[in-house]
């Protein structure tokens, strides 16, 4: 679905709304309470009172609340990757890989954290709702090729073995950082940094 078409599901646009505004608002808001609430009792009613709009402006922009999470789903998972391409440039090795998206999920879990316990209960939500399945595929598969895009340059370079997959490199790699992702949901950012260092220093550090 494009994006101007998801700007304009309901029947009629509520008086009063800044269309730009509004629409990041409740996704912000919808993000929290995906996170902290999990996606069954996270309802549109809810997410439009934590967002300081109406229920008719959640279903002006969004329409049910499956779109809502797909819409939430773009714009986390959207974050993560803009940030991950310019982080895994050039070939890198798997320890490099690893460390640069540990990097990128520790900065991303200082400045919004609200953004972890999305990453950690999505997955979760995907499998127990069937009609988020499809949304939540599709940027699980933009995540694992744009990662496997970056495993094969460094097969390319000889810093990782060739006649490994590079989609399961790919997976193993995101699974470690999801594992993260997990943590962080539940620990204070400066805990998870001491918790990433040890990661580095006991497992990625090559001189060990």
């Amino acid at each position: 679905m494009t994006e101007s078409k998801r700007g304009k599901v309901g029947p009629g646009r509520p008086a009063g709304i800044d269309s730009v505004e509004t629409r990041q608002r409740v996704i912000d808001a919808a993000i929290r309470c995906f996170a902290q609430s999990g996606y069954g009792p996270a309802t549109n009613s809810v997410i439009a009172g934590l967002a300081g709009v109406t229920a008719g402006a959640v279903y002006y922009h969004f329409g049910t609340k499956s779109q809502l999470f797909e819409a939430v789903c773009t714009e986390v998972y959207g974050k993560i990757q803009e940030r991950a391409a310019v982080a895994l440039t050039g070939a890198l090795s798997v320890r490099e890989l690893l460390k640069a998206l540990l990097a990128v999920s520790m900065r991303i879990n200082h400045e919004h954290p609200e953004l972890a316990g999305f990453v950690a209960t999505a997955p979760i939500d995907a499998r127990r709702h069937t009609e988020l399945s499809e949304p939540f595929a599709a940027v699980s598969k933009g995540m694992v090729e744009g990662l496997a895009e970056a495993v094969t340059r460094g097969q390319a370079a000889d810093l990782i073995p060739a006649e490994l997959d590079s989609m399961h490199v790919a997976r193993l790699i995101l699974a470690v950082v999801d594992g993260f992702a997990h943590a962080a949901a539940a620990t204070d950012p400066i805990e998870m940094d001491i918790l990433d260092e040890l990661f580095e220093r006991l497992l990625l550090d090559a001189s060990n």
